[in-house]
This record gives structure tokens, sequence and C-alpha cells, in this order.
């Protein structure tokens, strides 16, 4: 049999390890980690290998050559410009002439490939992926198969809430040379992608190949490290050309050994490596080839590659030091930081944790490095949530932070770029504002300011100019603190997609960015009076006709309240505000008391961006999450002939009668705010356009509430009693914990043990039954899983709801 091995990569996450070097070129206890792929191909007597090249060629092709040195005999096949996975494999077709592998050059495995092969060949498969299971199967193709092992479904980078299984595609794969027909020489193509849906489509056999094997993903620099830990500790099994003088302590020939050394293994000791005298070197230790380390220095859980030079008194905690650097007398390097080829650090230096630095700098005397040298850090978690980025004032996002992302998000648009920024009215929303302008203007933008503004002013402020994309800050004051939230919008004037996000995290993490030359920094455009246009407009959208009624209103932003005060005046509509305090659900009940006490029409909470709210009816009733969306809904499909409502999966089944009555239409989306925002807008591309109504009514506070209102009046009815127009549903809703490592686990039990029930796999997993329906959604932000039912009575919901959330828990128990 033949191999591919995929060596294009460029390594972007393990920067600066991958500065100079291609990524399958990075060492792993000395050597490449393309060279243990093939041993690895050569144990299993896989000797004729092609390899397909993209960045920086020459690199490999001038290690391997033509493979003799190794065993094995190397063809290269080089794309000149990037063919997806497998468009890089058909450039070698005519190498291809019966079942092949593919496998990639830049993991590390020990996976029993003659195992793999013979279940390919056991079950005439057409194309087989070997699978790993990965309790965290977020940045990984995810893949479900039936009991036969034939795959029946397979996600890429999916979100918590889309992980149906914790089996993932390891990118290995055994292929049948046909498959290369399905698509054209020089066209972009990917296996996970393009590929393997379309051999589905073609009901070509297809199986997934679970392996008990090891498998890494070198995807990052954790996972970097992490794999040298596995293999001192024996979980992978690798070639190790080294004799074992102590108890996990490894040594190549040559090493010197001084007085007085401390060795505590596991710890791998390249050759040539020079220990001088009390120097000691802890466990999870990895030292490269004609390395000096000086007396008394310190390494623990630490990587060096070759050619280091510690002088006396050096600590190193978990740190990767790359070819040649020099660390000097009494200098600490700290958790998790890189410092990059040809690199000095002289007396004194604190490099703190986190910290990366790109190759050939020098770091000078008595210094504490707490940024980044040039470029790159590394988070361990994503910027971006459920409401964009939201963090404490000036602990996690400070100006320094809010500047680099500004520049970041500037570095995604041309440089005549229009941007919009605006606030919300506090002094520490206006502070880390002018921080986003200047790193907006470092990267050629141009920024228009609007100033103080609502976040849903600023959304069609956007479209209204025919901007490129926006961002708004807003304050939130919570029991512990204040934090700031950041909403980034695109040139429709709603939140970027879940791949704009991913785009904008890998330039903030790398700070790989395009900084502007002075002379083409742009001036700010001040933008004065958008919200009174906003106002008028809002008003002329509803006619002439006057809304004759009362409302009690809660918000913390004065402008918002000034606002909305400014509007109902102008539409003949009394407001009141109330004073209190609403930050629990007892200041709720509070509030909803004084709405009744007051005999105003209806009462509102507005949260302090203005875009959602909470409705509470005239006899102090408050209206639920679901019904609030019913109502919507309502609206929508009665106020526009045949409209289409859009509403996530988990919104009550109630909204599909709705629709019939009015002969609409109901799309069901996943539940995130993004989704919402795209279907809703999806159809009004047109940039300059107003939104939708039903976008209006739920992203949009002021708006919704004037469209209710207008609703109301025109059909002389008080909001309780357009409420009861609304058919009767109960649901009911638990939050169950459950690690991050359990959720794959749980939810493909789940789908497992109810494979005869009609299911859905949109988000989650959606079984219906009795005329019911239960869904189970693994939570994006928190270890726990959200189990919502549906029923025919409150009885039904909460037995449903019951039935699946101990089920949950089950499967936790299972996973401990």
């Amino acid at each position: 049999m033949k191999a591919i091995i995929m060596a294009g990569g460029e390594g972007t996450r393990l920067r600066p390890l991958t500065c100079n070097r291609p990524k399958p070129m990075v060492p792993v206890l000395n050597k490449p980690v393309m060279e243990h792929i093939v041993d690895l191909l050569k144990r299993h007597n896989i000797t004729e290998i092609g390899v397909t090249l993209q960045y920086m060629p020459q690199v490999i092709q001038d290690y391997f050559g033509d493979g003799t040195d190794f065993g094995v005999k190397m063809h290269y096949f080089i794309e000149e410009t990037p063919l997806g996975t497998a468009g890089s494999v058909k450039n070698a077709e005519e190498f291809l002439d019966d079942t092949f592998l593919v496998i990639s050059g830049d993991a590390l495995t020990d996976i029993d490939i003659t195992k793999a092969i013979t279940y390919h060949n056991n079950k005439n498969s057409t194309a087989t992926l070997v699978l790993a299971r990965n309790y965290v199967p977020l940045e990984y193709g995810v893949v479900v198969t039936d009991e036969s092992g034939m795959i029946t479904r397979f996600l890429e980078k999916p979100s918590w809430s889309e992980v149906f299984s914790d089996t993932v595609n390891t990118g290995i794969y055994i292929l049948d040379p046909k498959v290369l027909t399905y698509f054209k020489s020089g066209e972009k193509f990917d296996f996970s992608k393009d590929l393997f849906p379309m051999l589905m489509k073609d009901n070509q056999p297809m199986y997934g190949h679970v392996t008990e094997n090891y498998w890494c993903d070198i995807g990052d620099l954790s996972a970097y490290q992490q794999c040298h830990f596995d293999i001192l500790s024996g979980d992978v099994h690798i070639q190790m050309k080294a004799k074992q003088i102590d108890d996990k302590v490894w040594v190549e020939e040559n090493v010197e050994i001084g007085e007085g050394v401390q060795i505590k293994g596991p710890v791998f000791i390249g050759r040539n490596t020079i220990l001088k005298p009390f120097s000691v070197i802890s466990e999870n230790t990895v030292l490269g080839r004609d390395n000096m380390i000086g007396e008394y220095s310190t390494i623990k859980k630490s990587i060096l590659w070759n050619g280091c030079n510690l002088s006396k008194k050096v600590q190193l905690r978990g740190c990767t030091l790359c070819h040649k650097v020099q660390v000097k007398q009494g200098s600490a390097i700290f958790e998790e930081s890189v410092i990059g080829d040809d690199t000095v650090i002289k007396e004194r230096v604190v490099v703190k944790p986190n910290i990366k630095v790109w190759p050939s700098k020098t770091i000078e005397s008595d210094n504490e490095l707490s940024v980044n040298l040039v470029w790159g850090t590394k988070h361990t978690k994503t910027l971006f949530g459920a409401k964009g980025i939201v963090g404490e004032i000036n602990v996690d996002i400070t100006p320094e932070f809010a500047s680099r992302l500004g520049a970041s998000y500037g570095a995604m648009f041309s440089q005549n770029a229009k941007i919009a920024i605006s606030s919300g009215d506090t002094g520490e929303a206006n502070m880390l504002k002018s921080a986003f302008v200047a790193g907006l203007l470092s990267s050629g933008v141009y920024v228009y300011d609007f100033g103080q503004q609502l976040l849903p002013i600023t959304r069609a402020a956007i479209r209204f100019y025919q901007l490129e994309g926006g961002i708004h800050l807003d304050s939130i004051l919570s029991k512990e603190d204040t934090t700031l939230q950041i909403a980034f919008l695109n040139d429709l004037g709603v939140n970027i997609s879940r791949n704009m996000e991913r785009k904008l995290e890998n330039l903030f993490v790398r700070e790989d960015f395009y900084r502007c030359e002075a002379m083409k920094v742009k001036e700010v455009v001040e933008m004065h009076n958008y919200t009174d246009y906003y106002i008028r407009n809002t008003v002329n959208l509803l006619g002439t006709i006057q809304i004759n009624n009362s409302v009690l209103m809660h918000t913390s932003s004065a402008f918002f309240k000034n606002v909305f005060e400014n509007i109902l005046n102008q539409m003949g509509c009394k407001a009141y505000f109330s004073h209190q305090s609403i930050r629990t659900n007892q200041d709720v009940k509070m509030f909803a008391n004084e709405v009744a006490n007051r005999e105003v029409g209806m009462g509102i909470i507005v949260d302090k961006d203005g875009e959602k709210m909470t409705l509470v009816d005239e006899r102090g009733q408050v209206v639920s999450e679901d019904m609030f969306m019913a109502l919507t809904a309502l609206i929508t499909l009665e106020t526009e002939q045949k409209a289409c409502v859009y509403v996530p999966i988990s919104a009550p089944s109630v909204i599909e009668k709705i629709a019939e009555n009015y002969q609409g239409k109901v799309v069901r989306t996943k539940t995130s705010i993004l989704e919402m925002m795209g279907q809703m807008v999806k159809e009004k591309t047109k940039q300059g356009a107003t939104f939708s109504k039903q976008f209006i009514l739920n992203f949009d506070a002021i708006g919704s509430m004037l469209y209710i209102m207008h609703y109301m009046n025109k059909k002389q009815k008080t909001l309780s009693q357009i409420i009861r127009q609304i058919p009767t549903f109960y649901m009911e809703k638990q939050e169950v914990h459950c690690p991050w490592d359990a959720k794959g686990k749980v939810i493909r039990q789940i789908i497992e043990d109810s494979d005869s029930e009609q299911m859905e796999l949109m988000e989650g997993v959606k079984i219906y039954r009795d005329g019911g329906w239960v869904l189970v959604l693994p939570d994006a932000e928190k270890p726990v899983c959200r189990v919502i039912g549906e029923g025919y009575s409150e009885e039904f919901a909460q037995d449903i709801t019951n039935d699946f959330a101990t089920r949950v828990r089950q499967c936790v128990r299972a996973n401990k």
C-alpha cells in the first residue's frame, strides 16, 4: 500500500515555533514530527510515500531527500496555491494506483495502521476514517457512526450545542482511488467539507474505525507540550534511540552530567548536552542536543530544542525554548511562554507566563517581560461568548487590550473601509471606546464615531450610512463588579458571524495584523444627531396614529430614558419611570406589582444596551421569554401578509399553529443570537434598507415597544387580552451539571438510546414524543446541559423534562 503524508501546514497557531519552519518540521523529542509519521508507516511496511507540500516545501525536501536515509521512498507533490486537503492529494492522483492511506504530517500518533487497513478491507469500504475519542471536540470534526461503524453524520468544528458524539476525525483516511474522480484537478476541495458529504450523498460505503491508540493533533502550544509529556509517561510509543540510565531517565550519547546534578524523571536528554554542577532537571523535561545547562540552574516541565545555552541560576518552568536560545544568569521563564530561535535573554530577566517572543530578539537586563515581543499571545479560552465579548473593566478588558482588539478588527477590512463605533453613557465605556478608536485608526480604516448611542441605533446607522462594520461598547453593573460588553457588527448592522469571530480571535491571538504607515492614519469622523433622525424615522414608520396608553418603564440608562420619553411624547403616550433597583427575580416581581398598582397599560424592563426587554401586562403578570417570542410572531404574522418568522429550535410549537392561521411560515434556527439575526436579515442584504419588523421586535426595545403598543391600539385590546389570544402551551426548563469532557458522550448516548424515536439534530438533540418534545442542549459557556421540554399539559412537560434531565445525570455519573 502507498501512503500520502499531508505536509503543507503553516502552523500559525504554533508561532513562534513555526516562524522558520513548516509545521511538520517542528521537533518532537528531537526530531521532526513528520519523521515520527515516517517511522510509523515503515513499521507497518508502508515504504512508498507521497508527500503533499505547500508552505516552505524546500525545508522538508532538504531534510528527507528521496527517503533513502529513512528506509523509504519519497515522492513530492507541491501546490502552487492552497488546494484544500483533498485537492492536494488529487495532485498525486497518478501516483495512487490502488487503495491508499492519507495521514497528517503534523500529528503524533501510534495508531495500528495494519488493523485499520484490515477493517477497511473487511467492510468493503470506499472511505474509512480513523476516529479517536476526544472529550472536548470543538476544534475537530465530530463523526457519528451507527452500530455497524457506518458513518451517518459528521460536522466540522462544532459548537457545544452541535456536539453529537465524542469521536473525532483524526485526518487519517484509507481511500479507494476512485474517490479522486469526484472532483477536478486544480480545484480547491476539502475531504470533510466537500468530498465526504458528496460520497455520503452518492451512497458510497463510508466507515469509521475507532482507534484506542494515541493520537494528538499538535494544533497549539499547549498540545505541543502535552504530547512530550505523553511520550515521557509512556502513553504513546515512538522510536527512542536513547539508553535509560535511571527510572524514566533517557539519555543519548555524549551527555555530560556534572557533580551534584539532580535528575528526577521522566526526563529525556539529547546528545552532546552538558549539565553543569548542581543543576536540577525535574520531571517532564525534554532537552535537545548540544545544550549547555549552567550551575545551579533548575528546569521543570520544559522543552529545549538544540543548541540552547543557560548560564548560572536560570529557572525554567513549563516553557519552550527553540533553537540556540541564550538565557543569561539569574533569569527566569515561566509557564507556557515560548522563546523563538536565536533569542538572547540577558541577566535577571523575568518572562511572565503565556508570553511569546519571536526569533532573533534581545531582551535587556533587569526587565520583566509581561507583553509579547513583536507578535502573539496565547489565550486558553475564546474571546467571544453568547453576548459578544464580556469582561471586567480594567481587569479583563484594559485600554491596551481594547486597542489591540480594535486593530485586529480593523485588519479584517480594506484600509479605506468605514467603521462605526459607539458606546453607552458611562465614563468607563467612553474611555475604552477611545482605545478602540486608536486601534482601528492604526489599521488604516476610517472611524465614524457616533459617541453615546444605543446599540439598536448603531445597528440602524451602519445600514443608513452603508458602513462596512461597527463596534458598540457598554458597561454593565453587576453585584460584584462593572463589566464591559462589546458587540462587533457587520455591514448589515447585525452581529458578525461565528466564522468572522474565529478570524478576529486568530488575528488577536497572534497579533498578526497590519499596521498602516503613519501618513495613512485617517481623521476620526464625528457623527452628530443620528439619534434625532432615528427618533423621527421611528415615529414616521408608525404613521400618524396616536397611542393613547401609558407605560411604566425601568432602565439603568439615562440615555435610553431620554430617547424613549421623547418618542412616547410624540406618540401621545404617557411614560412613567421606576427608580427601584432590578437585579434579581424578586426585584422583577416587585416591579410587576408596581405596574398593577399604578394602573398603567403595561410595564417594561429594558436592558442597558436598549436591545432586549421584559414585558409586564396591566395586571402585573410578567410575560415569559417564550410567550414574548410567541407574541412577536403573532404581531408579525398578522400585520404582514404571508410573513415568514424565524424562531429558535427551543421556541414553543404553538408558533406553527399561529402561522397556519395567517398563512405564514415558520423557520427554525439554532438558539444563538447570531443564528437568529443571520436568518432574519439574510433576505434583506441590501445596505441602507430598514430592518424587518420581526428583527425590530426582537432586537430593538424602543421599536419593539412601539410596535406592540401600536398593535394594542389598533386592536383596542389590553396586553393581557392579546396574550390570551395565543393558544396555551406548557414549557419546562432545567439546567443539569455536565462537565465539558462529558458533553459529547452524553449527547451520543441519548441519540443511541432514542434511535427508535423521531429526533432532530439541528442543535443538540431534539426528541419528539406523544405530541410534545424535549431538547437536550450542551451549553456553550457553562459546564451544563440545558433540558427543555414542551407538552400538552404542565405535568407532561415536567415529566419529559425530568426524564431526560435524569438521563443526563446518569450519563455524567457513568463518565466519571
